[in-house]
């Protein structure tokens, strides 16, 4: 093997992600990682900032949960119901249990405790559930606004769970059921996070492409000996900071040889139909994104698709967003409800609470509606509500119609 200079590479290599929830730690919290020990809020958030597909899904979807806004049928209650739970912490409640499959509510009461007075977001990416030790549930959360940094967790603060305790600020933590997990949940859509992943490093693939003057992969051989390990930097770097960027597309090279036998060699390394690989790869994870988000017709979010054309818009967008609003708007619109109603209940605010979404119907929807039964906008506005409100209803009319 004398004068040849081969090695083995082993190519970076990814499997399916894991979520733990790490116990065993010397810590009081419990931390919950997919790569490291306490790194799955912050992964999750990549996946939401790197990812076009996905930030469409999870802002449509959050946006269609809250509609607008939350109202209770109680007038009494109607009335306190935004001093109480302002809006925007309202939507942002709503956008963590989305993107997280977890979200956190800030519970603050009044002196006597007695009676809550006042209902705040709070990031649930900065909470960790304190460990069961003899307790039959989780009774205690801390709140740390940066657990990567030591010096921060000293800060941290301890939340007792709402109604387990005297303190004038409690914590309502909002999680689903999860099959090996306890004390977190995963979001609806984590089936899709590799693939979130794939649609980023595509981004970064074509920048990097323009970056590069759209030059293909290639070999330069030296074959006139080879240089010092200095002299070697100093060729890479003069070649890169020639032939590397976007200012220096379409540059050519010169070179003085004083032998011909010895003059540098430049051989292009192309993979055959690269740009049909990378469309398909774009293509299947924009699918599966959407696929888990549960998003019945990409036309609600503004996403068109080769399969997604607009000669049956209209039909296409009815049958899809009463889907979605059944089968994944309605889920979470009645955790959100259950979870308040728990809270004003147990809060001494009110036992009637009555809570109900206002629905946030697309206008291709209700206007091609209301010419098809010649009714206004707002009249089908308004049946679409009361419908929703009223699901019982809505299905005995649907069973009476089967009948029928």
């Amino acid at each position: 093997m004398k004068g040849k200079n081969l090695s083995v590479l082993n190519l970076s290599r990814q499997e399916i992600p894991d979520i733990t929830e790490d116990v065993k730690t010397r810590y009081d919290w419990v931390p919950v990682g997919i790569l490291d020990r306490d790194d799955y809020f912050p992964i999750l958030t990549d996946a939401y900032n790197t990812s076009t597909t996905n930030a469409a899904c999870l802002e449509g979807i959050a946006d269609l949960i809250y509609g607008k806004g939350l109202y209770s049928e109680n007038e009494l209650l109607n009335n306190e119901l935004n001093s109480i739970l302002s809006p925007d912490d309202l939507k942002r409640i709503i956008f963590d249990y989305k993107l997280y499959g977890n979200a956190a509510i800030q519970v603050i009461w009044n002196r006597e405790h007695t009676r809550v007075n006042r209902l705040y977001h709070m990031p649930v990416q900065n909470i960790r559930a304190e460990k069961i030790y003899d307790s039959a549930r989780v009774e205690n959360y801390y709140y740390c606004s940066d657990w990567e940094d030591v010096r921060a967790q000293r800060d941290k603060i301890k939340i007792p769970l709402f109604n387990t305790s005297d303190k004038t600020r409690e914590l309502f933590y909002i999680k689903d059921y999860t099959p090996g997990k306890y004390y977190y949940s995963l979001p609806d859509w984590i089936s899709a996070l590799q693939l979130a992943f794939v649609e980023a490093e595509l981004s970064n693939l074509h920048i990097n492409n323009i970056e590069n003057g759209f030059l293909p992969l290639v070999m330069v051989n030296m074959n006139n000996g080879v240089p010092a390990p200095e002299e070697r930097d100093t060729i890479e770097a003069m070649i890169e900071g020639k032939f590397t960027g976007t200012r220096n597309a379409g540059r050519f090279l010169i070179s003085f040889n004083d032998d011909p036998d010895k003059k540098p060699t430049i051989d292009s390394i192309q993979t055959e139909n690269l740009h049909d690989k990378y469309q398909y790869v774009a293509d299947f994870a924009q699918d599966r994104i959407l696929v888990a988000h549960r998003i019945t017709s990409p036309l609600l979010f503004g996403i068109r698709t080769a399969n997604n054309g607009f000669s049956s818009q209209s039909e296409e967008m009815k049958t899809s967003y009463s889907i979605l609003q059944t089968m994944t708007i309605q889920p979470f619109q009645s955790k959100i409800i259950d979870s308040l109603s728990t809270i004003f209940n147990k809060g001494g605010i009110s036992q009637d609470t009555q809570f109900y979404f206002e629905q946030l119907t697309p206008l291709a929807i209700l206007s091609t509606t209301a010419e098809e039964t010649d009714t206004t906008i707002e009249e089908v506005e308004e049946d679409i509500n009361k419908s929703m409100e009223n699901p019982d209803e809505m299905d005995m009319e649907t069973e009476t119609i089967n009948e029928e």
